[in-house]
């Protein structure tokens, strides 16, 4: 189940994302940083503890991950309006939505990294 224990796990977990879904991301800059504009921030990386529980809940209980994403990790999101709607998945920009499978496959990458002997 991941879930980040401590700074150096969610760190690890951080740099799969980067890996995996920043580096295609279509807000990311040629240089790797995220290039969202304005004040706009990445739920996938402001909400990752929130995120990797989601992901654990979906393995768990064998639930969609979109379902258990929407219900434990989007109600949260500053991006939604007061009808729950969200400005960032309205126009295609919302990371969690576009990169979900690949940010699952990086939380894998992450886990298989945190159990390994060190």
């Amino acid at each position: 189940m991941p879930v980040a224990h401590g700074e150096r796990d969610e760190q690890v977990y951080r740099q799969a994302l980067r890996r995996r879904v920043c580096a295609v991301c279509l807000d990311g800059a040629d240089d790797g940083r995220c290039a969202l504009a304005g004040d706009s921030t990445c739920p996938m990386l402001d909400l990752l503890p929130e995120l990797l529980a989601a992901i654990g809940e979906a393995r768990a209980h064998q639930s969609g991950y979109t379902r258990v994403v929407e219900a434990r990790v989007c109600r949260l999101c500053p991006h939604r309006d007061p009808l729950g709607l969200c400005s960032l998945r309205r126009e295609a920009r919302c990371a969690l939505w576009l990169y979900l499978p690949l940010i699952v496959q990086a939380a894998a990458e992450a886990e298989s990294g945190l159990t390994r002997p060190a």
